[in-house]
């Protein structure tokens, strides 16, 4: 924090355009927070932002949620790398959102405030704790990337005069703060404005950067000719298992949709709607803008490449995963040597308001959860609102210590992205969806896909070496994850006395009050 000032002040806080763009936003961003802190009074509205959210400002802060460092980096380094292919990893987020608005309803009825407190309803009370550390371990990884992608704008805008590690600082200080002043109310609101911010920068980035590389026809000659234009292009180079293009991207895809089917933070969200009709209107408007904006994201990647061709911009590397690390650069450094200064700061903003919106959303999550799970479910049953608020805003200051603390767990943003994203979605999101749509579903077919899903990632992450087996299906961790993790609800399901029908019917509620 002291050295963004010293490097803003000692080296020239107007002479660095981009510097100061992304100050103003961090100071507007505090000063939103303080003026909504005033407006908490229970623990509810800083969870669910007291369940009063219309439709339009949901389908804001749903997509400046979604759309993080996961998108801005490793989304367009796959498409510096991949080209259009690189949307296989997008896509699996497309399907997701598709298939939550068919029970959109049924999760706002539940009148539930936080993930495992839907499992303990439906499952009892051992799904909701191993929920609640599944949620926590992978909750914190994907902010320790939003800290770390915080960090490379930074020290890219700066031109080193702000490292990339005294950037992480500042990200994390900022975002942090942001998330204890006033929780979900200060996040949902604040979420529309960097909707907004961020679907204009990176649209008017887009037109201008085509028409700079030759129009799309040069932009689509480049491509094939650098073997981007194929449906798997270069993704077989993503992974160092040898395995296939299809194996491996279909393998980043279906994380990906797990994770949004059983996303807390999109839970949360429609937990925060005024009604079940109006949380399914906004999932329906958030995937058209997801699709729009992460279709719009890999282009940048892909003309970046092509700037790069053309010694518009400095080269990031070759077009395979080797130089990965660099490739994740793409859009700060277009915003910087390609786009003109008022556009770059704007697109620089707008990199900045993602990651802070993402991290302090997923900062959120496991904050409540813990209060709201742990807390007050098995330490202080009648705590007062006052007092639930105040072990939030500690929660959140504890989470975001660790979360800094993982940033240098993963050497990229793409390799821990998808580790979370399998984490969550193969532990937690079949059991989830179990709850809604498949009566017969019981604790202990829960546990076993808890358990299953998230001991397979583990050990194919962290223990084994599964890529000298010889199966290109057992050598990325998604297949046998998914496979053990549904295998576990449905047998375990099947091989225990079914669910009494009066904890079942809460879960296929349809009405739209």
């Amino acid at each position: 924090m002291i050295h963004l000032a010293q490097a803003a002040i000692g080296g020239g806080l107007f002479e660095n355009p981009y510097l100061l763009a992304i100050v103003l936003y961090l100071v507007a961003l505090v000063g939103v927070g303080l003026k909504k802190a005033r407006a908490v009074k229970g623990g509810e509205d800083f969870m669910v932002a007291g369940r009063s959210l219309p439709w339009p400002i949901l389908v804001g802060t749903l997509l400046a949620t979604w759309i993080g460092s996961g998108s801005l980096f490793s989304g367009a380094g796959l498409g510096y790398r991949n080209g259009f292919a690189g949307l296989w990893s997008s896509g699996g987020a497309w399907v997701g959102i598709i298939l939550v608005a068919f029970i959109a309803r049924r999760i706002r009825n539940t009148r539930a405030v936080t993930v495992p407190q839907v499992l303990e309803s439906r499952y009892g009370a051992g799904a909701s704790i191993i929920a609640m550390v599944i949620t926590v371990i992978a909750y914190l990884t994907i902010v320790s990337y939003q800290f770390k992608g915080g960090g490379k704008v930074l020290s890219i805008i700066s031109d080193g005069a702000v490292s990339m590690e005294q950037g992480i600082v500042v990200t994390a200080v900022f975002a942090v703060l942001y998330t204890v002043l006033a929780g979900m109310l200060s996040v949902v609101y604040t979420d529309v404005v960097n909707g907004a911010l961020m679907t204009i920068g990176c649209l008017v980035s887009l037109v201008y950067l085509t028409v700079q590389v030759g129009g799309m026809d040069q932009v689509l000659a480049s491509a094939e000719a650098a073997g981007k234009w194929g449906l798997f292009a270069h993704w077989a180079a993503e992974s160092d298992t040898g395995a296939s293009g299809p194996i491996v991207a279909i393998s980043f895809f279906v994380p990906l949709m797990l994770l949004l089917l059983g996303d807390a933070n999109m839970y949360q969200r429609i937990f925060s709607a005024k009604n079940a009709g109006g949380a399914r209107k906004a999932i329906v408007f958030w995937v058209l803008g997801v699709f729009v904006l992460e279709t719009v994201i890999n282009q940048l990647g892909l003309l970046g490449s092509v700037a790069a061709e053309q010694g518009l911009m400095s080269d990031l590397g070759a077009a395979t995963a080797g130089g990965g690390d660099l490739t994740e650069n793409v859009i700060p450094t277009l915003a910087v040597e390609v786009l003109p200064t008022g556009l770059g700061m704007l697109l620089v903003a707008t990199l900045m308001a993602v990651i802070v919106s993402t991290a302090d959303s997923f900062l959120l999550i496991p904050a409540t959860n813990l209060t709201r799970d742990l807390y007050q479910r098995y330490l202080h049953k009648d705590a007062t609102d006052r007092t639930v608020i105040l072990v939030s805003r500690l929660m959140v200051l504890a989470l975001g210590g660790v979360a800094f603390l993982l940033v240098n767990q993963f050497p990229t943003v793409l390799e821990a992205a998808f580790t979370a994203y399998l984490m969550y979605g193969a532990s937690i999101t079949p059991a989830l969806l179990g709850a809604f749509l498949w009566r017969r579903a019981t604790g202990t077919g829960a546990l076993c896909s808890m358990v299953g899903g998230a001991g397979v990632v583990i050990l194919w992450t962290f223990v084994l070496e599964p890529e000298k087996w010889g199966s290109p299906f057992l050598a990325e961790p998604t297949y046998p994850a998914v496979v053990v993790s549904v295998a576990g609800l449905v047998l375990g399901s099947l091989l225990t006395r079914a669910p009494a029908e009066e904890v079942v019917r809460p879960f296929f509620v349809e009405r739209d009050d």
